[in-house]
């Protein structure tokens, strides 16, 4: 890392790289979500084939989510739990630049998370276009700790790119209040944010103090993009504070399926 990018975060919070990962990289990734609700699609006759252009599936997704809200949840969290997201995350190339930016130990804060943002694919506006909000809130990690923001396709202005305040984490945690998504800041000044105009490869490193909020996405298409949240082990106020980790990870006890599996599914599996 040169001077130049250590300077610029610490000054104003963030710091993109363009070209971070080779586009065709974290296309699989979109991919392979995408094969996921096509499945689905498939049984729910949705589509016929798991060939489909970008048009169809994103007819054929607001299909789903309108008339099969439970499978269209379920798709999205499988995506969340994709092998090839969880490598991203894991990435040589992203730890080391955490290093480099002074997280002496990093470590995984909470799972990986991939958005796929769009209007018409939201119960309220909070869940396409997040409000203002600092990740920190959340994360109550290490003071240094830092997000890692990248782009699963090419993400213009009008099809809500990132807007971030820079230099709103030198303020430290700022007062906010909860909503149906989970908490927003209102005491910023829409004037403050600029946009961050991004390709898939791209990498928006930033501080969980950091205030930013979705972009307005004004065209038909989903937003596709993934984020990850590091925390330093070795941060002094982490180690005083014994570790706490604010996230809740349990399973439920009945079968969500009744009656499932019946032996002779078993042995057909075995067989």
């Amino acid at each position: 890392m040169n001077k130049t990018e250590k300077l610029s975060y610490i000054k104003n919070g963030f710091y993109l790289y363009k070209g971070f990962f080779n586009s065709k990289e974290v296309e699989r990734i979109k991919k392979e979500a995408q094969s996921i609700f096509i499945n689905q699609f498939i049984g729910k006759g949705i589509a016929t084939s798991k060939k489909i252009s970008e048009g169809e599936f994103e007819s054929a997704i607001v299909r789903l989510f309108e008339e099969h809200f439970d499978h269209y949840t379920n798709c999205g969290k499988q995506a969340q739990h994709l092998i090839s997201l969880h490598r991203l995350s894991l990435d040589e190339r992203i730890v080391n630049k955490l290093k480099e930016f002074g997280l002496d130990f990093p470590v995984i804060s909470t799972r990986p998370v991939m958005y796929f943002n769009k209007f018409n694919l939201a119960k309220t506006e909070e869940f396409y276009k997040v409000p203002p909000h600092q990740d920190w809130r959340s994360m109550q990690g290490s003071l240094n700790s830092m997000v890692v923001w990248v782009p699963l396709a090419d993400v213009s202005e009008d099809l809500g790119a990132l807007k971030i305040v820079p230099g709103s984490h030198l303020h430290g945690l700022i007062e906010s209040k909860e909503n149906a998504w989970f908490r927003q800041i209102d005491q910023v000044e829409q004037a403050d944010f600029i946009s961050v105009e991004v390709e898939a490869g791209d990498a928006l490193f930033f501080s969980s103090f950091l205030i930013h909020s979705s972009g307005n996405n004004i065209k038909d298409k989903i937003r596709w993009s993934c984020h990850f949240r590091y925390n330093d082990l070795n941060e002094e106020t982490f180690i005083q504070r014994g570790y706490p980790h604010p996230y809740i990870y349990k399973p439920i006890q009945e079968l969500i399926t009744s009656d499932f599996p019946s032996p002779d599914q078993i042995k057909k599996i075995f067989s």
